[in-house]
């Protein structure tokens, strides 16, 4: 079980426990508590039990909607899978705010931003697109295609780093990379690439894959000239 009291706040606790459930792995819940006072801890929210362990608690102390920081509680569903709850106050209570399924998560300020984002990362094993949240004044928002020196960056990186036989589904991830850093040209070629490169399986091209990629080129404004 993992305690924690919210910075500011002694009377409120953000616990985590996990227990052992039978052929289910491990099942955890997240509680927020207010202990000062006379008489047993008053319960000011849970989480319905999941199926996830390992939890880990940290908060986000400069944004506090109604005074009280934000709480981030990771927990382990998989070998390299993870969720991320955010735990606040809204309208008056408590409550999650934000909840992101992942492998890595990470609290930073990017670019000129003046407040922290969550970036969650993906995917482990195949090319990883983060997703960038930030805090609109009550609550958090995909904000990723605000951010698109950050793709750009990744981008670079990763068109240096891939292998010149890289799949066509890895292509179709680095082609999300390409349009989030505001390339439609560079997502264009990516996909007209992967497309060609599945096609060329013959029989062994995966319809899902074509599919995908089709629908992908399509949603790609118009080829700027």
């Amino acid at each position: 079980m993992v305690s924690r009291q919210f910075p500011g706040h002694p009377e409120i606790k953000i616990l985590s426990w996990t227990v052992p459930a039978e052929e289910l792995g491990y099942v955890s819940q997240v509680v927020v508590l207010r202990t000062a006072g006379p008489g047993a801890p008053v319960r000011l929210w849970q989480s319905s039990p999941d199926l996830s362990y390992r939890p880990k608690v940290s908060f986000l102390s400069e944004i506090a909607p109604h005074g009280v920081p934000l709480a981030l509680v990771q927990r382990q569903t998989g070998a390299a899978a993870a969720e991320l709850d955010v735990i606040g106050r809204a309208n008056g209570h408590f409550g999650r705010l934000l909840q992101i399924d992942g492998f890595r998560f990470e609290v930073q300020r990017i670019g000129r931003d003046r407040m922290s984002s969550i970036v969650a990362h993906t995917d482990a094993s195949l090319l990883d697109v983060p997703q960038i949240y930030s805090w609109s004044g009550s609550h958090f928002i995909d904000d990723s295609a605000g951010h698109p020196a950050y793709y750009r960056t990744l981008l670079a990186q990763d068109q240096k780093s891939l292998p010149h036989d890289t799949s066509p589904a890895v292509l179709l991830r680095l082609s999300r990379i390409a349009v989030l850093a505001g390339d439609p040209d560079a997502a264009r070629k990516t996909l007209e690439n992967a497309l060609a490169r599945e096609r060329n399986r013959g029989k062994a091209a995966d319809p899902d894959v074509v599919r995908s990629i089709m629908h992908a080129l399509s949603a790609l404004p118009p080829r700027s000239r």
